[in-house]
């Protein structure tokens, strides 16, 4: 309980707190202490009682005041003055009028009451005596007992509640009948002067009001009970004392009864003038505001200038509207005091009366016709009209007066169809109305200009500019040549020149206009006024064209300030306003001070207006746009949504601003990653355009790209480019020599045809873009430096990799300058410069600046963990293994594998490819265990995440199937290849490139288990590379020399040769300066010339191949110490045995300094040297190396061998040939 009245006890909002414990609870003394706790009560009917008298006690120590400067009326039209003081002036004078109070009407208020107080048999009780008792004499006795009926017309006077005056209409009147009855008597006693006093409780607020409006008029807004009797006036004070938030406040009136006209005074005679009231239309002049320590006293006097003001209205509004009754303009007074609904229910009221003439009848539906219009009930607005028109239009001849009425009329009639849109409909109006004038009104000079201002309005809407300004021109000319009585007629005639202007884009003419405007209105109407307020809005409207953003802001303030000052409460004008600050303020990018102001105007458009309103629905839009700004898009979609809900109620049959919260709706959505749901409002805002537009029109041209936009979010590719295409084929209608949209949609054009994989396309449309934002924008401009990126991936895409980095360069150029701190779009920049690099192959290192530099960018700016961190982890660890630093690599990928577990993202196809990237490394390091292990892991990930058949999947097969070919596991890896081989041919059954790759490794591996069957895929690679490349490739030299490898295993050495040479003729064509594999070739054609027992051939091929080898390796390399071996094999075989000699020295000195001397290749060297010395009668030698090569071969061959049998049997038969010796 503590906490909750520790949060409720410093809201301004409640004065008074009850607690009903019902359960008889204990609690804690301390709840006492708050000081606007007034009890626990455990009794229903004791808390009902202190609540009333709390409410009793409020009624009569607390008070509501309005202000008026009473300086402005003298110069100034009050027809369309909205004061609380008129309301309650003309109010009084109503209830005097004879038809207001009908003959049931007493009885009526009986019937009410008993039904409203059927439950509290207290009250109920004191209603039937009245009933029994009343008499209307006694009005005043019944008011001042403080009943039921004290509270209820306090209450409806003081909030205008004209329901429940309505109700109490009758006693009313006989309670202003009192007044008037009891102050004849006063003025009778010879009674000049009084001087009366109230005790009340004011906030620190409301005294500053009082201080912000000395001199000032005062009205109470109900009866005031005030008192003679300086003591009890200071009991009223200190009875409330304990209140700790409000201030003591002590009212002094003087009062000059004998000047006093139309004001009701009246005073208990009996008890000595202790008791004197003031009824509602009593109106005082502010004197003094004195203020200190524990009292402030306040000073005034009763003034009748309001009854001169009330006069002045009545007659400036019959100036407008001739012999308009009290009653009817009573209604209209409320109409223009923003009090809607309570205007509509009196003016019905008025309309089922029974004593109405035909001209009143015709008046009420005319104002009827301006409420609903007010509240946007447009139907109802144009059916009160239209009665209204009609029945003036019957009565011209009875009441030539109605001239100007039916003027009036049409007029608003072309005003609701203008806010209906309808702009031809509302121009005939208003040029029937101007007729009228014109013809029967020649003396209405105001009216013809009203008339013609509101033609110019029309033209204006429909961008007849020319003709606009001359409408308003003559306005102004006719007004200008009259009296000065036309000042505000005047003022508004330069404004609607300012607007036009603003319309046009004159925006420094505009401002002229506005500010001649100023000047009038400053020099004849006092400050804070209302149409200074309105001015000052229109100029910051001014600056908020010319994106003068502080300057625009500045005058929209004092706008509001003024507005403020006027009417602290808040009106529809003042949320306009408010509005305009949020726009610029969204303008700014300052999304939290939009929607403050967003709000601030929306409370009291929700507070003026009743909903639905048009009004009402443009805020809650501008909401949903600010929370848009904040990427709030859930709570955007709330408001978009409420917006929307209203105006399908105000006009179900659509309109164009209906297209555009549907088109904000589906940007939300678009946002929400819900395509589905953002085509469906984008369609429906396309079918609203279509029909209201004439195409081509540029919002059309919007919505057609934003169509394209979720289409390419579903990967709708073809669709998109549709819809981007009829979008540019309207811009180019509309502005041939391009614009900077324009090239937005050619960039989404763009980035739709490459992910078509159509980088020719892609790049003619960002060049077309391009171009268009260099024309436009200055550099360096962000638009610029992303299309510059598209451009380079496009011809990356191209594989032009140099060009694709020119335009990355270019692109982090522009971003460098705009922010040399870096942010997240320059680091794909970065990244995408490091991925052109890596691919060019020639600078690695460079990737791997770039990429490290992207990444130190995200670790800055996203909140580790990151996926794109993860990605660029990625990226370096793809540069490290290439340079082959394969330990820095793995820390990398493990780098980005432990982020993408932090994500929980392990089992996502990106992951596969990191797994690979591992599984690729660890084959690199020899690691097969390893390497097969993160190739099985990305699989199972693929497997899940593919619809089969899918080339990613083909390639991991594969990639598991080298690892088990490197681990001399053939029939394995052979299952692999095949699995991969066969997801290829169902994807493709042409075959292509890379599927002559797995059919190559399916040979290699049938290769390695001696089956013929590696011939068959050898063939069939071969056949797919002799289609795809140009000829002479050196996929097709390698497929050429492992057929003859295969021919050669064979024993087909004739064809296995002919399929050497077809190889190293390609070779030589490719390379005339050799290369490794060229050598092998050599070395295969000399291996195949020495099976056929061709040793110069042989020889030949074998020095050839050397050369080559001594020329691309580091000396000491172990394919120059086998061609030596071959080359002295061959020699020998030519029996030139010192020459073999030579070049097996050579071979056994090679593997010495490779540490080789200890392999099983060693032995066969030492074997050819002993042969050879054997020939050359050096058997000594021969023994000595035949036994080091047995050494070897019994150390490295498992017993019994055949290598080791004939080592033993050529050291026998050499031990033998010495015997014989």
């Amino acid at each position: 309980m503590t906490q909750i009245l520790t949060q409720i006890e410093n809201l301004s909002q409640i004065d008074s707190i009850f607690i009903f414990d019902w359960e008889q609870l204990s609690h804690d003394r301390s709840i006492l202490e708050y000081s606007k706790l007034i009890g626990v009560f455990h009794d229903f009917n004791m808390l009902s009682s202190s609540i009333e008298k709390q409410m009793e006690f409020l009624n009569e120590h607390f008070q509501t005041f309005s202000f008026f400067d009473q300086n402005e009326y003298l110069i100034k039209d009050l027809s369309k003055h909205t004061a609380d003081l008129l309301w309650y002036q003309l109010y009084h004078d109503v209830l005097s009028q004879p038809s207001y109070v009908t003959e049931d009407a007493l009885q009526t208020m009986i019937h009410e009451f008993r039904s409203l107080y059927r439950e509290n048999s207290k009250t109920f009780e004191t209603i039937e005596n009245f009933a029994r008792e009343y008499r209307s004499d006694d009005a005043l006795q019944w008011y001042l007992k403080k009943t039921f009926l004290y509270r209820m017309i306090n209450k409806a006077l003081k909030v205008k509640d004209i329901d429940q005056l309505y109700v109490l209409k009758s006693f009313m009147k006989d309670l202003t009948q009192c007044f008037i009855r009891e102050h004849r008597k006063l003025i009778e006693t010879g009674k000049e002067k009084l001087i009366v006093y109230r005790g009340m409780k004011l906030s620190r607020d409301q005294i500053e009001k009082f201080t912000e409006n000395l001199g000032q008029l005062i009205s109470t807004n109900g009866i005031l009970i005030t008192t003679s009797d300086h003591l009890i006036a200071m009991n009223q004070i200190i009875c409330n004392q304990e209140k700790a938030n409000l201030c003591s406040i002590l009212l002094k009136i003087e009062c000059d009864l004998l000047h006093m006209n139309g004001i009701d005074v009246i005073a208990d005679l009996e008890e000595e003038y202790q008791m004197i009231l003031f009824n509602s239309n009593a109106t005082f002049q502010l004197v003094d505001v004195k203020m200190n320590e524990e009292i402030t006293l306040i000073q005034l006097i009763l003034s009748n200038e309001s009854q001169t003001m009330k006069e002045k209205y009545i007659n400036d509004s019959r100036r407008r509207i001739a012999n308009i009754s009290l009653d009817i303009l009573f209604g209209q007074l409320m109409c223009d005091m923003g009090l809607w609904n309570q205007s509509q229910h009196y003016l019905e009221y008025l309309l089922n009366g029974s004593q109405l003439n035909n001209e009143d009848l015709a008046q009420i539906e005319y104002s009827l016709g301006d409420v609903y219009q007010l509240k946007a009930k447009w139907y109802d607005a144009r059916k009160y009209y239209d009665r209204a028109y009609q029945a003036f239009n019957m009565q011209i001849t009875y009441y030539p007066s109605g001239d100007i009425t039916m003027m009036e009329s049409l007029n608003n009639i072309g005003d609701l169809l203008f806010d209906q849109k309808q702009y031809n409909d509302a121009l005939s109006y208003y040029q029937q109305a101007l007729t009228i004038c014109q013809t029967h009104a020649p003396y209405a000079i105001n009216s013809v200009a009203f008339c013609m201002n509101n033609i110019g309005i029309i033209l204006c809407t429909q961008q007849k500019y020319a003709e606009a300004l001359e409408y308003h021109q003559k306005a102004l000319n006719i007004l200008e040549n009259k009296s000065s009585l036309y000042q505000t007629g005047i003022t508004d005639s330069l404004c609607y020149i300012g607007d036009l202007m603003i319309e046009e884009e004159k925006y420094s003419e505009a401002r002229d206009y506005y500010r001649k405007a100023l000047t009038l209105l400053e020099n004849y109407l006092a400050s804070p006024h209302i149409n200074i307020a309105d001015i000052l809005n229109r100029m910051g409207h001014v600056l908020y064209h010319q994106r003068k953003y502080d300057e625009a802001i500045e005058l929209y303030q004092q706008s509001l300030s003024v507005r403020e000052k006027l009417d602290p409460d808040g009106n529809i004008d003042m949320a306009t306003v408010l509005i305009n600050i949020g726009k610029v303020l969204y303008e700014t990018a300052d999304d939290d001070g939009a929607l403050s102001y967003y709000r601030r105007a929306l409370v009291i458009q929700e507070k003026c207006y009743q909903s639905p309103h048009i009004d009402i629905a443009d805020t809650l839009n501008s909401i949903g746009l600010a929370l848009y700004g904040q990427k709030k898009y859930d709570e955007a979609l709330e408001f978009y949504q409420r917006s929307l809900s209203i105006r399908e109620k105000l006009d179900p049959t659509d309109n164009i601003e209906m297209g555009t919260v549907l088109t904000n709706a589906g940007r939300a959505l678009y946002k929400k990653a819900d395509g589905d749901g953002a085509l469906e409002y984008y369609r429906r805002a396309l079918a609203i355009q279509e029909k209201y537009y004439q195409s081509p029109h540029i919002d059309i041209a919007d919505i057609l790209n934003r169509i394209g936009l979720a289409l390419y979010g579903q990967k709708k590719y073809d669709e998109a480019l549709e819809f981007y295409q009829q979008s540019l084929s309207i811009r180019e209608k509309l502005d041939p020599a391009d614009n900077i949209e324009m090239a937005t949609v050619l960039t989404n054009a763009g980035r739709a045809l490459y992910k078509k994989a159509d980088d020719d396309g892609a790049l003619e449309h960002y060049r077309r873009a391009l171009a268009i934002q260099e024309k436009y924008y200055q550099l360096p401009h962000i638009d610029i430096a992303d299309i510059l990126n598209r451009i380079g991936l496009a011809l990356y895409g191209q594989k032009k990799y140099d060009e694709a980095l020119k335009f990355y360069q270019r692109s982090l150029s522009i971003r460098e300058k705009l922010d040399p701190d870096g942010n997240i779009d320059m680091a794909t920049v970065l990244t995408n410069i490091g991925l052109a690099l890596y691919k060019k192959g020639d600078d690695d290192d460079g990737a791997l600046e770039y990429y490290q530099r992207a990444l130190a960018i995200q670790e800055k700016y996203y909140q580790s963990p990151h996926i794109d961190i993860a990605t660029c982890l990625n990226s370096i660890g793809f540069a490290l293994c290439r340079q082959k630093k394969y330990n820095e690599a793995l820390d990398f990928y493990q780098q980005s594998l432990c982020i993408r577990e932090k994500l929980d993202l392990l089992d996502s196809i990106d992951t596969a490819t990191l797994l690979c990237n591992i599984g690729h490394t660890m084959y690199e390091k020899y690691d097969y265990n390893a390497t097969h292990s993160y190739y099985q892991r990305a699989l199972v990930i693929q497997e899940k995440y593919y619809e089969l058949p899918h080339i990613n999947v083909a390639n991991t097969l594969n990639r598991i199937g080298l690892t088990l070919y490197d681990q001399k596991k053939y029939d394995e890896a052979l299952e692999f290849y095949q699995r991969s081989l066969s997801i290829r041919e169902k994807l493709d059954p042409d075959g292509n490139i890379d599927m002559a790759t797995v059919l190559t490794n399916i040979g290699l591996a049938l290769y390695k288990k001696a089956d013929d069957g590696a011939l068959e895929y050898y063939r069939r690679a071969l056949a797919i590379q002799e289609k795809y490349y140009q000829s002479s490739h050196m996929d097709i030299a390698e497929s050429l020399n492992r057929i003859g490898l295969a021919l050669c295993d064979q024993k087909k050495y004739d064809e296995a040769l002919e399929f050497y040479q077809r190889s190293l003729s390609m070779q030589e064509t490719l390379d005339p300066d050799g290369n490794i594999d060229m050598a092998t070739v050599l070395t295969n054609i000399g291996l195949v010339l020495y099976e056929k027992a061709d040793d110069d051939g042989a020889l030949e091929y074998y020095q050839r191949a050397l050369v080559i080898q001594e020329k691309y390796y580091q000396s000491r390399h172990i394919d120059i110490a086998k061609s030596l071996s071959r080359i002295g094999l061959a020699l020998h075989d030519q029996k030139k045995y010192d020459e073999a000699l030579e070049f097996y020295q050579r071979s056994l000195f090679t593997r010495e300094k490779l540490d080789l001397l200890g392999g099983i290749d060693s032995a066969t060297v030492l074997t050819y040297i002993g042969l050879s010395m054997h020939e050359k009668g050096d058997y000594d030698a021969a023994r000595s190396y035949y036994q080091r090569a047995l050494v070897i071969q019994e150390k490295y061959y498992e017993s019994p061998h055949f290598d080791v049998a004939k080592s033993l049997n050529r050291i026998g038969n050499m031990q033998s040939e010495e015997n014989e010796c």
